[in-house]
């Protein structure tokens, strides 16, 4: 694919027009794509475009991007027996192995789609969306009153099991926040290279497949996510004025957002940060030198692979 990302990102007629059109082109270019790497790769020149010639479609993100949030809600908000599954930190680079794995099963789903995170896209940051103080909310089928899924008619959870071990209720509505890929990224600290390997074997694998399709026993399912993750490592664009670096370092440490206690420095054009829902949000694929280096993979920014994420629908068995 070539896509005309100038026309896509500079010349629609509005901001929803233009993220529609973004997500759209973003799901065709990761089913296609050969692997993690080369996704990333065809990412640089529409997030360079993004943050240094339409930085106002970030700032417009927030409200004109079409959310997973708000599909979910309007997905639950009809009929019984479905099931959402959130593999926490699930991105776009692991939707072409769902599909073929899917199709090596003989699974067709009802919809594919792209859909976006929160800003920041932070797990804290959708859980709240959802009306969740937390993602550990959902624990034990503890969820509060404000849940906004399935009007809180629902077994919830937050597992980080095995995919075979994890048990499946015999209720109607079921809504499953897993933490696996998220707990690779984060608290296993793997490489990229590593975390492409164990996602690509874990979602081809007979223990996740038996999952689903329990989870699909008499229920429709969605399964997405909260967030996706960038590899920073590859970043195109490092930072190298020395004010900004300093602010940088200063305000986020090798982190993409951080609770904004004061407003924003808005000297540099263009602007190298955001600022939503009380957060500083770095744009782009925008890297600083700091102490023990910046991480490899990071999400919490607003760079495309941090915030679009696989929305796939099920049917039932």
């Amino acid at each position: 694919m070539n896509p005309d990302w100038n026309g896509i990102i500079l010349d629609s007629q509005t901001p929803q027009d233009a993220w529609a059109e973004i997500f759209s082109t973003l799901q065709a270019l990761s089913r296609s794509s050969s692997s993690p790497v080369a996704l990333h790769d065809a990412t640089v020149i529409p997030d360079r475009l993004l943050t240094e010639a339409a930085w106002e479609l970030w700032e417009a993100f927030p409200a004109h991007a079409e959310k997973t949030s708000d599909c979910l809600k309007g997905w639950a908000s009809s009929g019984s027996g479905k099931a959402v599954l959130i593999l926490d930190a699930l991105s776009l680079c692991e939707l072409p192995i769902l599909m073929g794995a899917a199709e090596a099963r003989g699974i067709q789903p009802i919809q594919v789609k792209v859909t976006g995170s929160e800003c920041p896209s932070t797990t804290d940051h959708f859980a709240k969306s959802l009306g969740l103080p937390s993602r550990s909310a959902l624990a034990n089928d503890g969820k509060p009153g404000t849940f906004a899924l399935f009007g809180g008619d629902s077994y919830t959870d937050v597992v980080s099991l095995p995919f075979e071990d994890c048990a499946v209720p015999p209720l109607p509505n079921l809504v499953i926040w897993h933490s696996w890929l998220d707990d690779l990224i984060h608290l296993q600290q793997k490489l990229p290279d590593q975390i492409a390997s164990i996602a690509a074997s874990t979602l081809q694998s007979d223990g996740f497949w038996n999952f689903i399709n329990r989870l699909r026993q008499g229920r429709g399912l969605i399964i997405t996510s909260d967030h996706g993750y960038a590899v920073s490592k590859r970043f195109s664009s490092e930072v190298e004025d020395p004010d900004a670096i300093e602010i940088l370092r200063k305000t986020f440490g090798a982190s993409r957002n951080k609770a904004a206690s004061e407003p924003w420095q808005k000297r540099f054009m263009p602007p190298i940060v955001m600022t939503n829902h009380n957060q500083h949000v770095v744009m782009g694929q925008r890297k600083w030198k700091v102490q023990g280096g910046f991480p490899h993979v990071c999400h919490g920014g607003m760079s495309l692979l941090e915030i679009a994420v696989p929305y796939l629908e099920f049917p039932s068995l």
